[in-house]
């Protein structure tokens, strides 16, 4: 059975920026159907403004068709968003955190420190290891 988990906008901004990360053999495993992802509206959104703002629309654009052939697409609004999950992420990635839970998987993998204090989230490097892939120097 492959391994389903939420994925953090900067998993992909990590991967498409740094050849040689743990977040892009994160994306490759993706790419090859080795990995079911997930994602929500606002993860698609934050990497398309990052990617269009620094490569420009077409390669956005490109990348919006990776996360959505690849991923399972979630819409934050579809999940309520208790405030105690707000208090312990803060109200930006709430709506990820809501919809991990809401959905009941048991991986978030993002570099963002403001995941430190959840249960399910992992490093990229974390999350390799979980698959017995060998991981490279550094979180990302």
């Amino acid at each position: 059975m492959l391994s389903k988990a939420f994925f953090d906008s900067n998993v992909f901004i990590f991967g498409f920026e740094r050849p040689r990360s743990n977040s892009r053999r994160i994306l490759d495993l993706l790419v090859d159907g080795e990995l079911r992802g997930v994602v929500t509206d606002r993860v698609v959104r934050e990497v398309m403004r990052y990617i269009r703002r620094y490569y420009g629309k077409d390669l956005g654009g490109k990348f919006r068709d990776l996360m959505l052939l690849t991923c399972e697409l979630l819409l934050e609004e579809d999940f309520p968003i208790d405030p105690e999950l707000s208090a312990l992420v803060g109200a930006q990635d709430a709506g990820a955190l809501a919809a991990v839970r809401s959905s009941g998987l048991s991986r978030l993998v993002s570099t963002d420190s403001d995941f430190a204090k959840v249960p399910e989230h992992r490093t990229p490097r974390e999350y390799l290891r979980e698959l017995n892939e060998p991981p490279r120097p550094g979180d990302e």
